[in-house]
Formats: C-alpha cells, sequence, structure tokens
C-alpha cells in the first residue's frame, strides 16, 4: 500500500484535496469514483505498509539538531493546546503563528488546512517526509486511534528531546577532535607553504650538504608552494568521486559496516545504535503499535543500513512467531544481553517500560564512551601535532648548528 495525495471534483464541482491509501495510482483514482468524485491530481506521498519494510531511507545522525528541536517543540506545544481543551484543527491553526521556523510554519499551516478538510491527523503530515518521519505518522496514527492523542504527543515530545540530547553527545564527542585536527593542519601547511621556504633560503645560499630531515621537509615544502593548485584538484575530484560512491548501496553498507567496528568510535555508535533502537520501540509499543510493525518503522530510525538489516530479520523472525526476546538472542549486531532483559518484559507485559530502562542504560553508556573517546583522541592529536612541529624545528636548526660549527 502507499499514500496517495489528491486534488479531486466533486458532482458539484467543488474542488477538494486528502490522501487515501492505495496500491496503485489507478486504484486510489477508482476508489475516488466510487465516492462520486473526479480525481484531477494524483501523487504518492509517503510509503506505507510492505513498501516501508523493503525501504530504508539512511539519515546522517537520524534528523539534524534543528528537525528534532522542531519535533520535539511542535509535539510539545499541540499536546498542550489539546490539553487545553481546542479541537485539533484550531492547535494547528495557534501553532502556525507560533511557529518561528518560516518553512516549517508553512508544513503546520498545510496540516491544518488538510485537517479541517476532512483528513485525519496522520494523512496530513504523511504529505511532509521530509518533516515528519514514519515513526511521528506512525506514533500520531496510534495516539488518535486511541483517544489518547495528546498524551501521545507529549511522549512523542520527550522521546525527541532524548534523541536530540543523546545526538548533541555524540557530536560533541566528536566536534573538538576533529576542530583540533583541522586547525593543526592548516598551521603545518601554512608553515610549509610560507614560513620553512623563507628560512631554508639561507641554509641553500650556503650550498653546503643538508641533514635527511632538512632535504625531507624542502621537499614537502617545495610540493606545497609549487603544486598548492594540483593538490586542491586532487582533493576536489577525489571529494567528488567520493560523494558519487556514496550514492551507490555497496559502498554505503561498507561505510556502515566500518563505522560500527572501527576502535573506540565503533563502540560509541554501537551503543548510540542500541540507546535509539531501544528508545524508539519503547515509544512506539507504548503507542499502541504492534512489535512486528514498529521493527519495520525503526529500522529507519537508526540510520546504518547494516543495523537496519539485522532488524529486518528480527521483524521477520517476529511475524513468523518467534518472540522479540528470542529474535534479539539470534541477532548479528544488538548485544545478546539484551534478549533476556526484553524477556523479562515480555513475561510481565511490561515491555515498553524495559525497552525504556535499557535506553536509559546505554544512553549513560554513550556519555561514558564519548568521554573516554575524547580523552583518548585528545592527547593522540596533541603528541602527533608535536612530532610534526618537533620534526619541522629540528629539520631547520640541524643545519644551522653544522654550519655553526664548522664556522
Amino acid at each position: 500500500m502507499a499514500l496517495f495525495k489528491y486534488e479531486a471534483l466533486t458532482l458539484e464541482g467543488k474542488l477538494v484535496r486528502g490522501t487515501m491509501d492505495a496500491g496503485t495510482p489507478a486504484e486510489a483514482r477508482a476508489s475516488l469514483r466510487e465516492k462520486g468524485l473526479h480525481a484531477k491530481t494524483m501523487d504518492e506521498a509517503v510509503k506505507t505498509g510492505q513498501q516501508l519494510k523493503n525501504t530504508f531511507v539512511a539519515q546522517p545522525l537520524f534528523l539534524s539538531g534543528h528537525c528534532l528541536d522542531l519535533l520535539s517543540g511542535f509535539s510539545r506545544h499541540l499536546s498542550m493546546l489539546l490539553k487545553a481543551g481546542l479541537p485539533l484543527s484550531q492547535a494547528l491553526a495557534v501553532l502556525t503563528e507560533q511557529v518561528e521556523d518560516a518553512a516549517f510554519a508553512q508544513v503546520v499551516k498545510d496540516v491544518g488546512v488538510r485537517v479541517r478538510e476532512g483528513a485525519s491527523l496522520d494523512e496530513a503530515l504523511g504529505c511532509h517526509p521530509d518533516y515528519f518521519p514514519e515513526l511521528y505518522i506512525c506514533v500520531s496514527k496510534a495516539g488518535a486511534a486511541s483517544g489518547n492523542l495528546a498524551s501521545t504527543l507529549t511522549s512523542v515530545s520527550a522521546y525527541y528531546a532524548r534523541q536530540k540530547k543523546l545526538r548533541d553527545k555524540v557530536i560533541s564527542a566528536l566536534t573538538y577532535p576533529a576542530l583540533m585536527a583541522f586547525i593543526g593542519m592548516l598551521v603545518v601547511t601554512f608553515l610549509m607553504a610560507f614560513v620553512v621556504p623563507k628560512v631554508t633560503s639561507v641554509l641553500l645560499e650556503q650550498q653546503r650538504a643538508l641533514p635527511w630531515p632538512t632535504e625531507v621537509l624542502l621537499a614537502i615544502s617545495g610540493l606545497i608552494s609549487n603544486w598548492w593548485w594540483a593538490i586542491l584538484i586532487v582533493l576536489a575530484v577525489t571529494a567528488v568521486a567520493a560523494r558519487l560512491a556514496m550514492r551507490t548501496e555497496r559502498v554505503r553498507l561498507l561505510i556502515d559496516h566500518f563505522l560500527l567496528w572501527v576502535p573506540v568510535l565503533g563502540e560509541l555508535f554501537r551503543k548510540q545504535a542500541v540507546a535509539r533502537w531501544s528508545d524508539t520501540m519503547s515509544s512506539l509499543i507504548a503507542s499502541g503499535i504492534p512489535v512486528a510493525q514498529a521493527l519495520a518503522v525503526v529500522k529507519s530510525a537508526l540510520g546504518n543500513r547494516v543495523l537496519a538489516q539485522d532488524i529486518t530479520l528480527l521483524e521477520t523472525a517476529v511475524i513468523n512467531g518467534t518472540d522479540l526476546s528470542q529474535a534479539l538472542k539470534d541477532s548479528r549486531y544488538l548485544p545478546k544481553s539484551i534478549g533476556f532483559v526484553v524477556s523479562v518484559g515480555e513475561e510481565t507485559g511490561e515491555l515498553s517500560r524495559v525497552l525504556f530502562e535499557i535506553a536509559q542504560s546505554y544512553n549513560e553508556e554513550v556519555e561514558l564512551v564519548s568521554t573516554r573517546l575524547t580523552d583518548l583522541i585528545n592527547p593522540i592529536l596533541i603528541v602527533f601535532l608535536g612530532v610534526v612541529v618537533g620534526f619541522i624545528v629540528a629539520a631547520i636548526l640541524l643545519p644551522i648548528t653544522d654550519f655553526s660549527q664548522i664556522q
């Protein structure tokens, strides 16, 4: 099944807009004709059902921080308005005026228009998959069906706030070392391209044999100062080639596999993925979504194709009648210990709470690994930059010392 958005004319000639589930555009048009509507336009809005199970859209770091903030704030304020007794359409109209992000305000406005025209909230949200991921749509649909939309939106707001916090932890752990390495490279490049040639020009005028560190330094400096344009071209071509390669499924799969197993950093990504998986599953199950459907949705929230393939195997096992706990014990990438903890949740009927506790535990481990990563990388970078700068200084001082001894 797929979700289609349409524009159609009634028998009286009135233009109506909406969304509907159908297998193909032809089926959607036929369904509209049965309702006395003539379809003018028919476009696929968002993939659902079986298509979702066969589709994985990687989102670097699982939505941008700004988008996570928008989703959390939108859910929180919409929940407050609904709890205050405002109808959904009116609450959406109020939010349209309050949203500071201009593009998102237009999205909220369109969602409100669609709801006033008779579309359900999940159908209206489904017309904007760039802002509302499948997880959000499914939870909203479950909340509306259970009559607890306001409470569900409160939970969704808290979920995206936790995801933003988790994302920030990982980024903060990687930002400082990356910035330090970048600045160090700029400094060394500047020294090699501009400072070293001027200092060593005096040594070359002596026409004496130079120590090998100085010869190496002069060769590298000459390469950078004389061929900097060629180096930039090579870097640009490499960047474009890498970007094109990243679009292929095989390369993305290899990169995702590498990210999971690279020392220290891979541990951080694995624990972050487990935390996100547990938290997302907890939110979906708490909203009343079946385990198999929750597994189908959570694949798009992991942002890693290797893990998505593993979750697909879990989904298949659950559909075939295997308990989630047993399927987790057979998982290739998720820790088998989770399976034993989940079995307790299944037996007590508190699976959502157990998954949330697992997420909390792994969030703490992500923080510990982030700190350990920063503590490990920073000294390595300092030592590396010290060695490079020390080599440059030694390469300059050695011939000066030799010349002074000869004189």
